[in-house]
């Protein structure tokens, strides 16, 4: 059966169930419309639909959008009622248990918004040294949130690339060291990469810092959400009974983060603990339900986290070309953005490259190529300082042999909008590895890039994480940057065997990069026509969405972008 017919007899299933289980008081496809298109804001993480809004990806089969599908809502009692499955508030339709959850999350940080921290001093810095010279590089808007350290338990920052969060973390940490010298301090984001490199950017920032915390600021350990919430197969193991020994929490990449993710911080967090959440309004939603991150930048909740809220607009790290074009997606709808492209001018820091979809371009396999001789000449050398019928990292060479094996990996990032069809994941693949692909990792040949898909606390892999297939003489390892408590950047061999489940990552999805930046980065944006059911498709035909997967693609690039588009996309 194909993936489009399966979709959608899963969505014939799923509304033949529900009028089972919920028969409407009057049948209708304008209900069927409502059904499909929640279930598609869902598929890319979202819970609510705007029915002021029009949905040109959807052929819907009621006529008369929204006001006809609204009356046969209405009529249907699939709202109004105490246990209706749907829920439409402020022209925001939902289902309902969605609705509650955002809810519930949304009062419980309100509740934590409403204390006022311990430290019980003027926001001012009179609790610092006068040598901390990291003062003289913030603005209004970064000395607004520093400053908020000494009044509230809750702390919302937002802002795109460049906007200097990283510097205004620090100086958070500096006041809250300066206010409180024994605090117990976490660093945290949701995936494995996300938060090695906010770790990463962090201690680089304290390289030129002159202040007599550099040094507790360079121990507080950075682990990701799952690590400190203890997961495993049943749950979280940090909750409301058995909570994180912590006065203050950073979590990075907010955008990533989900209705579980956040349910579990805030259960495992004293109510009266600090809570700094940091993220990118205009990045992905999480692959997992609920977009909290971008409920909270909504007017309608402005309000009520006014206090706390504060938006970086200032560009503090700048990427020239390529951060401006970032806000030319930003700001300009999808033709024109493509139109822009066409007259771009060649430079060393951006690309545009046209070709057919049928086939991966040249200059894609190119730079696999390129990347594999580099690797496979530094995993000989790794080979070189230990046994290469055991290998194992017991030698300082051997460490920083691997550590630059890992970094070379990291510099180059191959993204695809979807995992299925022309310019994908598995188009790359097949493409690469042939035949070998199907097989498996145990056909996998010595420098593939790999992908770990689940988390496992045992082996402290976190989901995303990259690695890279080595060969000794009788047995396959993988190499890997893992962290726990007390220990972060570490390299580790690890038998394939353990891993619950991999695949080849010579190219990652869009999505699976947030947190994460290259050096060079190169984005296969193919043609998407448009399907009656857009869960069909991975590229969802909805333009915001489209958008967002287009900035979070520019935003990984720290030097060099390639954008490849397929040739029926130019304008």
């Amino acid at each position: 059966m194909r993936k489009s017919e399966s979709n959608q007899k899963l969505i014939d299933t799923l509304i033949q169930t529900l009028k089972r289980s919920i028969p409407p008081k009057k049948e209708s496809n304008h209900l069927n419309d409502l059904v499909i298109l929640l279930m598609d804001a869902l598929s890319k993480g979202e819970v609510y639909i705007d029915i002021n809004k029009t949905y040109s990806h959807l052929k819907m089969k009621g006529k008369g959008w929204p006001k006809m599908h609204l009356k046969a809502l209405q009529a249907s009692g699939w709202i109004g009622e105490e246990n209706s499955p749907m829920i439409l508030k402020n022209d925001q339709l939902s289902w309902r248990r969605w609705h509650e959850e955002m809810t519930y999350i949304l009062n419980l940080l309100s509740e934590k918004a409403l204390f006022r921290t311990k430290y019980n001093l003027s926001n001012n810095f009179n609790g610092i040294d006068n040598h901390e010279n990291i003062l003289l590089r913030l603005n209004s808007q970064q000395m607004l949130a520093v400053n908020a350290v000494a009044n509230h338990n809750l702390i919302l920052i937002s802002g795109g690339p460049g906007t200097g969060k990283t510097t205004t973390i620090v100086s958070m940490l500096v006041k809250a060291f300066s206010l409180k010298n024994n605090l117990k301090v976490g660093l945290s984001a949701p995936t494995g990469k996300a938060s090695r490199r906010l770790e990463e950017t962090l201690k680089s920032s304290l390289a030129d810092l002159n202040s007599k915390y550099k040094h507790k600021l360079s121990k507080i350990p950075c682990l990701t959400i799952h690590s400190w919430l203890q997961a495993n197969d049943e749950g979280f193991i940090k909750g409301k009974e058995n909570q994180l020994k912590l006065d203050l929490l950073v979590v990075d990449e907010m955008s990533m983060v989900d209705f579980s993710l956040m349910e579990g911080l805030l259960n495992a967090l004293h109510p009266k603990s600090q809570l700094i959440l940091v993220g990118d309004p205009d990045q992905l939603p999480p692959i997992g339900i609920g977009p909290i991150w971008n409920e909270l930048q909504k007017t309608n909740h402005a309000s009520k986290f006014k206090h706390c809220s504060i938006h970086l607009s200032e560009t503090y790290r700048t990427k020239g070309e390529i951060a401006s074009l970032s806000e030319m997606v930003k700001s300009n709808e999808l033709h024109t953005f493509f139109e822009e492209l066409e007259s771009l001018k060649p430079s060393e820091k951006i690309t545009v490259l046209y070709s057919k979809k049928e086939v991966i371009p040249n200059q894609v396999i190119e730079a696999i190529k390129n990347q594999q001789e580099k690797l496979k000449y530094l995993i000989n050398s790794l080979k070189s300082f230990t046994n290469p019928e055991h290998i194992v990292l017991d030698s300082t060479k051997a460490t920083n042999a691997a550590e630059e094996i890992l970094n070379c990996l990291e510099r180059l990032i191959i993204l695809c909008p979807k995992r299925y069809g022309f310019w994908s994941l598995n188009h790359i693949h097949k493409t690469v590895l042939g035949d070998e692909f199907e097989v498996g990792v145990s056909k996998w040949p010595e420098g593939t890039p790999v992908i770990c898909c689940s988390n496992q606390s045992n082996i402290k892999l976190a989901n995303g994480d990259i690695g890279i297939i080595i060969q000794g003489s009788n047995c396959k390892y993988l190499l890997f940057r893992v962290n726990s408590v007390g220990e972060s950047g570490n390299c580790q061999l690890i038998n394939p065997v353990r891993v619950k489940a991999i695949e080849p990552a010579f190219s990652i999805t869009i999505h699976k990069s947030q947190g994460s930046e290259a050096e060079h980065v190169m984005c296969l944006w193919p043609e998407q026509s448009i399907k009656q059911f857009p869960m069909e498709a991975e590229i969802s035909e909805d333009e915001s969405y489209k958008k967002k997967l287009i900035y979070t693609a520019i935003t990984r690039a720290k030097v060099k972008l390639d954008l490849v588009i397929s040739i029926e996309n130019q304008i």
